[in-house]
């Protein structure tokens, strides 16, 4: 009987082809998050937006007083003080 032939061989070669399938596999998934989540936020963090891990969603910074069109600095109204 050759070395080849034998059944422990061919569990070893199963082995090692496991093996490089699960490294296979972590390689796409390491690629895939780095493209859907990683990149995606350094690009919005870069144009000085706000990420939303959650939603992965890109956000622009309202300025408030843009908002309610009251000066910088302006005491909040409230129903007591009108």
């Amino acid at each position: 009987m050759k070395l080849t032939e034998q059944p422990m061989n061919q569990m070893i070669q199963r082995l090692a082809l496991v093996f490089v399938g699960i490294f296979a596999v972590s390689c796409v998934a390491v690629a895939v998050y780095q493209v859907v989540w990683v990149m995606p936020a350094k690009r919005c963090l870069e144009h000085n937006g706000w990420w939303d891990p959650f939603g992965r969603v890109c956000a622009t910074p309202i300025f408030l007083p843009d908002l309610t069109h009251r000066p910088i600095g302006a005491p909040k109204l409230t129903p007591l003080s009108r």
